[in-house]
């Protein structure tokens, strides 16, 4: 019988060590499905607040590239893009990236398009600068607020819904002359 028992005790170690490593497993691929997680929120940042520091450099409006428009804010144009301005590097001032919508690599050049960029930009009201208040057009204010959403397959909740990055910025038109 001596035999027998170190058999069992034999068998019951490789029990024990065959839950020990399945639950490290587990722990494992956890670790790593968090990990890319997170590093898609990271890079989804990323991607939006290039868009916004592309954005805000230029003019604030059409009418205002060359100069101040004569009546502000009547003066302004409706958001969007003006003729000719295709790509971002066309765009000339910050609304031209309303509506704008682009699929952007993980990695520049891979080609594996794992993020989709929305950007909406619409003239906004004091005090709240609400979007859902907001207009593309008259009547125009001194305010311009742009969301950038960017969303992703890597993005999601634990119930496998969609998990949307949104970054907003609110420009405001002043007089430099």
């Amino acid at each position: 019988m001596v035999g027998f028992s170190e058999l069992l005790q034999t068998m019951a170690a490789m029990v024990l060590f065959s839950l020990i490593l399945m639950t490290s497993n587990k722990l494992i691929f956890l670790n790593s499905q968090v990990e890319t997680e997170s590093e898609a929120e990271k890079r989804a940042l990323t991607i939006a607040q290039t868009y916004i520091d592309e954005a805000r450099v230029l003019a604030f409006d059409a009418n205002s590239t060359s100069g101040p428009p004569v009546n502000i804010p009547e003066g302004f144009s409706a958001c969007g893009s003006g003729a000719g301005e295709n790509s971002r590097s066309d765009f000339n001032d910050f609304d031209d990236y309303h509506n704008w919508t682009e699929i952007v690599d993980w990695e520049p050049g891979t080609g594996d398009g794992a993020f989709q960029v929305d950007i909406e930009v619409q003239y906004v009201n004091p005090p709240n600068y609400d979007m859902a208040s907001g207009h593309t057009g008259a009547p125009y204010t001194e305010y311009k607020k742009m969301v950038v959403t960017v969303t992703s397959e890597y993005l999601k909740r634990s119930n496998g819904e969609n998990i949307q990055i949104q970054l907003p910025y609110l420009r405001q038109y002043y007089k430099t002359q």
